[in-house]
């Protein structure tokens, strides 16, 4: 039971899914699926191990009987520090607090790997398991809630986001009160709550604000301008994208994700081609990762078509397929060749179109990307045989009906204008997130 009004209840472990009654099954069952039986096997042994651990003294804390003790060939190389120094923690022969920590700390390392892979119940397995070894840190409350939100577990998630809020105040980890604000704010969002959205998003601001925690001001006005964005307010979200930049400052990172993603909104949200052709133009100066650099090069193909820029679409046309076929990895072709689809559309190019939303439905079909599979295909039906069909196409093709020059937006251009100098280098070689401390008034940011 709480002990005060402003405490939240202790959140009730996430129940996690599993077939069969051997502990910790989901583990096998999930990376068997992934075609990693060797990780699983391993992750397995060492989730049993550190329950066994934290739950009986040390000497009951060795392998399975029967299972060797070998080093971890045959695992990837990215999990065997993790598991090589679980291994050490659990074999000390007089654990103390500072053990309690360091295995907390691993199992948060096997948790992240995991997640990377996709394996999201084995992630829930590794993090419960470091919130009961060191139950003080709220990182791993924090991080429960922020799992769950993925797995739509909202309850769960909002019941660990809240906990770790309050255990991250209690211990002055303004950073994990910060961004378990943030998850809140995401959560709500995602159910559609966009009042509580905001309300929680403003109040990570604030408290960041206060706390100089300038990334993450940032990341809550970031939120706020996209939120805006999606639902259609484009002149507050320009006034909280220029907030954020300021809190990042030139050259922070986070500037060409915010630059990309208000750029996106003005294609295909408002018809501002020209001004998101603009920026998507300034991003190739410093996007080079390939399964991004194709995006980018097919939303600025699509933006350059809306904006009637012939000679831009036709470059970047050539380079988006050019990189399609150099890379090995299909990740974000089908996106890419959607936004190519579109933009040819505009320009009445409807071969081409149909050629792009054709290799995107292949693309999509193999990698189960259904969101992106249903858009090929309406392209397809929409553009039938050549026979265009004027009901479908407008739906389809929205863009074709904003191609006359939209009205000036004052903030619109402003911020394009902003972004320019914000993807400069930093002058003063500072830290990306400069951290000060000061002082916290008591009282509650959110009522």
């Amino acid at each position: 039971m709480p002990s005060s009004r402003c405490e939240p209840p202790f959140p009730r472990k996430i129940r996690i899914p599993q077939a069969g009654s051997l502990s910790h099954m989901y583990v096998l069952t999930e990376f068997d699926a992934l075609g990693l039986e060797n990780e699983g096997l391993r992750l397995w042994l060492t989730l049993y191990r550190v329950r066994d651990w934290f739950l009986s003294p040390p000497e009951g804390a060795g392998p399975p009987p029967g299972e060797p003790d070998r080093p971890y060939d045959e695992v990837d190389a990215t999990l065997r520090p993790v598991l090589t120094t679980l291994d050490r923690l659990l074999a000390e022969p007089s654990p103390d607090e500072a053990t309690g920590e360091a295995v907390a700390a691993a199992c948060l390392g096997a948790a992240l790997w995991a997640e990377g892979k996709g394996a999201y119940h084995t992630v829930l397995g590794f993090l419960h398991a470091a919130e009961d070894v060191d139950p003080e840190n709220p990182h791993y409350a924090y991080n429960l809630g922020r799992v769950a939100r993925k797995l739509a577990m909202y309850d769960e998630s909002s019941a660990w986001l809240k906990w770790a809020h309050h255990v991250a105040r209690g211990s002055r980890r303004w950073e994990v009160a910060t961004l378990a604000l943030s998850g809140l704010g995401n959560l709500h969002r995602q159910r559609g709550s966009l009042p509580r959205a905001t309300r929680y998003h403003e109040a990570a601001r604030r408290m960041a604000r206060l706390r100089g925690l300038r990334t993450l001001e940032g990341d809550a006005l970031y939120d706020l301008a996209i939120m805006s964005f999606s639902f259609g307010e484009a002149t507050k979200g320009a006034e909280y994208a220029k907030e954020a930049l300021k809190a990042y400052g030139p050259g922070h990172s986070q500037v060409y994700r915010l630059a990309k993603d208000a750029a996106w909104f003005w294609m295909d949200h408002y018809g501002r081609f020209e001004n998101a052709a603009h920026v998507f133009i300034m991003l190739m100066d410093h996007v080079w990762d390939p399964s991004y650099r194709v995006l980018l090069c097919a939303n600025l193909a699509r933006a350059a078509a809306g904006a009637g820029w012939v000679n831009v679409f036709e470059e970047m046309w050539v380079e988006t397929w050019g990189m399609i076929h150099q890379q090995l990895s299909r990740q974000g072709h089908a996106a890419a060749l959607i936004q190519l689809a579109l933009g040819a559309g505009s320009l009445g190019c409807w071969d081409r179109s149909v050629m792009a939303a054709t290799e995107a439905l292949t693309i999509a079909t193999g990698r189960k990307e259904t969101e992106l599979l249903v858009t090929a295909d309406r392209i397809l039906k929409a553009l039938d045989g050549g026979v265009i069909d004027d009901c479908d196409a407008t739906g389809v093709f929205k863009d074709r009906q904003r191609m006359e020059p939209p009205r000036v937006d004052a903030s619109t251009t402003d911020l394009t204008a902003l972004f320019s100098n914000a993807m400069k280098a930093r002058r003063d070689d500072a830290p990306e997130s400069p951290i000060r401390d000061l002082v916290y008034p008591e009282g509650s940011l959110i009522s």
